[in-house]
């Protein structure tokens, strides 16, 4: 089984950064910072407060990365999105539907090798 840190590598050289969330000092979860495509900017943001999981456990961490990629549908994403006038300038429905596909296919990839022995 890979470490944390192997992983926070691993998604490191697939341009996202990632920053630890931390509360009265204690470290409650992780954000990470990526763009689609496109450009778009998206926050993956992984808290580990509620579900009385370990932000510093392995399976934990792979257990709330994958439920992130698998909480919002591409055409929530899509909704979420469109409220910004900027971007319904900048991207067609069906550009945002290409991007935003691409976007969770690249995710589910990074999953992959992530989760990866």
């Amino acid at each position: 089984m890979k470490t944390l840190q192997q992983i926070f590598d691993i998604i490191e050289n697939n341009n996202i950064s990632i920053y630890e969330y931390k509360e009265n000092k204690k470290l409650c979860g992780y954000e990470l910072s990526t763009y689609t495509d496109g450009g778009v900017n998206e926050i993956i943001f992984l808290d580990f407060r509620n579900e009385e999981q370990d932000p510093k456990n392995v399976n934990d961490f792979l257990k709330e990365f994958e439920s992130w990629i698998n909480c919002e549908t591409i055409d929530e994403k899509i909704d979420r999105n469109r409220q910004d006038i900027r971007y319904k300038e900048d991207f067609t429905i069906k550009e945002s539907l290409k991007d935003f596909k691409n976007f969770n296919k690249t995710l589910r990839s990074l999953f992959k090798k992530i989760s990866k022995n």
